[in-house]
């Protein structure tokens, strides 16, 4: 079996003789011509993995055809070796330099040529091997990318239609996956008694686990609204189940409330979550200054024994929302000024009463502090707004 086909291209047919003697007793295959064009002619037939050629022919000389073979993407792979009797490095840097992979001197020794024959093919087949890699890498990549958009897809739809509508509220949303596809997951979900429930969580880590479990996070949370109207229930079944079913270094963060639209009180429960922005609804057309709801209290997941504390705060006729992840807050300028709470509470401060439009600036603004980074952790922010 060949080891592989070698094109040898000389004007002078002694030369292309010896160098077809030694090759083919090596087991190559073996292709000849007289100058470029020949050797191109012979290419057309049979593509060889390694050319030997001569730097001065007629018609066409090596360096040209040299350059051609190496200007063309289905040929320029070949290794290519130029024979040349010009001495000095300057004739070597010259060769290296149009492209050609290897130099030999004239006048030359069979076996010094065969030795770089041989190295040649080592590399050649490493290359070779190389290629065979890149494509499986290729395919498992273009897999993996499938499955990604397929997973960021299913995610998106786990998130509620919008515009958003629940008894006595609207609310709009901005997701911003870091990765395509992240941790970060929400919920606002009308309950029977003509109530609304809402969760905003932020599942530790990215991409495919961290979705995972935010998918764990939303599913425990439907789970215990069939059970109770109570956010301090939730936090702890959901706690529980996390504890339960999540490795020891994963975790969530969440903000859990009810609001009942007949007395206007909300019931909430903070767990490692940042506590969200209430902006009252104060004059009209001048809106209140925004406050940060208090609570404070353990991630979910961590031990399903932790006991959680249960807050209660008013959400009235114009008041205003603002739930967010971390990723909205945790970022900072080139010159290491940190955006933190305080700041994304200015943002906050002198938002359009429209709540897209107020979602749209409040992203534009934190990334416009940002930049020119981008974000570097999953963000989700939800404007609620209560309505009647």
């Amino acid at each position: 079996m060949s080891k592989g086909v070698v094109l040898v291209v000389d004007d002078e047919p002694p030369i292309r003789d010896i160098l077809s003697f030694y090759l083919k007793r090596a087991d190559y295959q073996v292709l000849v011509a007289e100058n470029g064009l020949r050797g191109l002619e012979e290419m057309s037939k049979l593509q060889p993995d390694l050319i030997i050629s001569d730097l001065r022919m007629p018609e066409m000389a090596g360096d040209d055809f040299c350059r051609q073979v190496k200007s063309d993407a289905a040929t320029k792979d070949i290794y290519f070796m130029l024979v040349s009797a010009l001495d000095g490095s300057m004739s070597k840097i010259g060769g290296l330099n149009i492209g050609a992979d290897d130099m030999i001197s004239k006048p030359f020794h069979a076996q010094e040529v065969m030795a770089k024959v041989d190295s040649a093919f080592r590399i050649i087949a490493m290359q070779k091997e190389i290629k065979r890699q890149n494509v499986i890498l290729t395919e498992f990549q273009d897999r993996v990318n499938n499955e990604m958009e397929l997973a960021s897809r299913l995610q998106m739809g786990m998130l509620p239609v919008l515009p958003g509508v629940a008894p006595g509220i609207q609310y709009t949303h901005r997701y911003l996956p870091a990765e395509g596809i992240g941790g970060d997951i929400y919920a606002i979900t009308p309950l029977p008694d003509g109530s609304t429930a809402m969760m905003i969580a932020d599942v530790s880590g990215h991409g495919v686990t961290a979705a995972l479990i935010s998918s764990m996070v939303k599913t425990s949370f439907e789970s215990q609204l069939r059970l109770s109207l109570d956010p301090l229930a939730w936090a702890v079944g959901m706690n529980q189940d996390l504890s339960r079913n999540t490795l020891a270094e994963q975790f969530a963060t969440a903000f859990l409330a009810h609001l009942d639209p007949a007395t206007g009180e909300m019931a909430y429960v903070v767990a490692g979550h940042p506590a969200p922005f209430k902006i009252p609804s104060g004059n009209p057309g001048a809106p209140g200054k925004p406050e940060q709801l208090s609570g404070m209290g353990f991630m979910l997941g961590i031990d399903a024994e932790l006991s959680f504390t249960s807050q209660r705060t008013s959400f009235l006729v114009g008041d205003r929302l603002v739930l967010f992840t971390d990723g909205l807050e945790e970022v900072e300028r080139e010159d290491r000024t940190y955006l933190g709470e305080e700041g994304l509470m200015t943002f906050c401060s002198d938002l359009p009463a429209d709540a897209e439009q107020a979602t749209m600036q409040l992203v534009n603004q934190v990334q416009t502090y940002n930049g020119p980074a981008t974000f570097s952790d999953d963000v989700t922010l939800v404007v609620v707004d209560r309505v009647k």
